[in-house]
């Protein structure tokens, strides 16, 4: 990964500060943690790779920097690693925010940091989405020309006939079986949009009035 990668997977900018990173980095890790995704083994998958992308990108970042991970980054990735439900992360952001957030000016540059990270997650989330949506089209359509082959070739006799009915049942219900997942996986990425656009305009609007103090 590159140097100009990782800044994007963390939704950073060329010349961002150690703080920033370690900023991004913290609440990126905790709301694209795959925790977030219960038993939903797809979207939990999906999740753990993109948890990958954010350590790479900040040991990318660190490296380059000639710093060492910072302690609250550090344990939101310690407890990633070992499976900690996303505890560790939470816990360190809380810390990290008891202990620096004493200042109008920290308050608000803690509060931007989230907004931020709540963006960059919700429009990797809405990417997720995208593709989704043209799989469950593609796959629909799919089981929709299965069904209907199925369905001309039904009255054919002989053992041609009966395979190509065979195989294009097969196709249609297998079809149903995802389309009905990847709808499912598609209303749970949908709240989880709409949870994340609430988390950024909330922590927007603590920044606003931690400016004004």
């Amino acid at each position: 990964m590159t140097r100009a990668e990782a800044l994007q997977v963390l939704g950073l900018q060329e010349g961002a500060s150690r703080d920033e990173v370690a900023a991004a980095y913290r609440e990126l890790a905790q709301m694209l943690h795959p925790d977030k995704y219960g038993e939903n083994k797809r979207l939990r998958a999906r999740a753990e790779q993109q948890m990958r992308r954010i350590n790479e990108a900040h040991d990318v970042l660190c490296k380059g920097a000639g710093a060492r991970r910072s302690g609250s980054a550090a344990g939101a990735r310690s407890s990633w690693a070992r499976g900690g439900g996303g505890r560790g992360a939470r816990g360190a952001g809380a810390s990290a925010g008891s202990s620096r957030a004493s200042s109008p000016a920290q308050i608000r540059f803690e509060a931007e940091a989230r907004a931020h990270a709540a963006e960059t997650a919700r429009l990797a989330v809405v990417a997720q989405l995208r593709t989704m949506r043209e799989r469950r089209r593609s796959v629909g359509a799919m089981a929709g020309v299965a069904a209907a082959v199925m369905l001309l070739c039904s009255r054919m006799r002989g053992t041609v006939g009966a395979l190509v009915v065979s195989v294009a049942s097969m196709l249609v219900v297998w079809g149903i079986v995802d389309v009905v997942s990847l709808s499912g996986q598609i209303t749970t990425l949908q709240k989880r949009s709409a949870e994340l656009l609430r988390q950024r305009d909330a922590a927007a609007k603590i920044a606003e009035e931690a400016a004004r103090l």
